[in-house]
């Protein structure tokens, strides 16, 4: 697929989230405008932030498989609500793997939600298991989900993102990749997400 007809795809996938689920999208565009600086900030190759960049665009594409009751639900989620919310990463997966993309981004999107301990999922991947890029995407996932409202809870801020990563740092998430965020947030003046 040549680089016009990739940006044609991405483009026309994010409008269609944004046409079931404004929230996801808008998540979707921040996490991946910040998973891209993360990977600029650790001089990674300039193919390898725009694989980062693409597969955050479409990183929570599964959601689309989950009922739409459940992803707006205010209230605490119950376990096999929260059950089927983890299926999005498999789902997000399974659109993609017919897709010609020049990186593994199928993968990378089913990974997203991996940790370095083991215990995120769908698979429970421990370590160099895991994509680098998703290990990015991951970071800068939990970072913009706490420092934004949910349909379910309220905003808890930057400075609580930045001490959730910092606090996991090695057991859940990426070292360096950890690092590289804390250093944006730190010239940035704590605002990782500028308008």
């Amino acid at each position: 697929m040549d680089k016009h007809g990739l940006h044609q795809l991405v483009a026309a996938i994010s409008a269609a989230a944004a046409a079931r689920d404004h929230y996801t999208a808008t998540h979707q565009k921040k996490v991946s405008a910040l998973a891209r600086r993360i990977a600029q900030h650790l001089e990674l190759p300039s193919n390898q932030v725009e694989c980062i960049r693409i597969s955050a665009l479409l990183h929570d594409i599964g959601k689309l498989g989950v009922p739409s009751s459940i992803l707006s639900k205010t209230g605490k989620l119950r376990k096999e609500e929260f059950d089927l919310i983890k299926v999005h990463p498999a789902i997000g997966e399974e659109i993609f793997l017919g897709v010609d993309f020049e990186w593994p981004v199928a993968s990378i999107i089913r990974q997203h939600h991996e940790r370095l301990d083991g215990s995120g999922y769908p698979d429970g991947l421990t370590g160099d298991q895991i994509h680098f890029e998703s290990k990015v995407i991951a970071v800068a996932d939990v970072v913009e989900s706490i420092s934004h409202s949910r349909a379910y809870r309220q905003a808890l801020g930057q400075d609580k993102a930045i001490e959730e990563i910092s606090k996991n740092r090695g057991t859940l998430y990426e070292p360096c990749v950890v690092d590289a965020c804390i250093a944006l947030y730190d010239l940035n003046q704590g605002n990782l997400f500028p308008s």
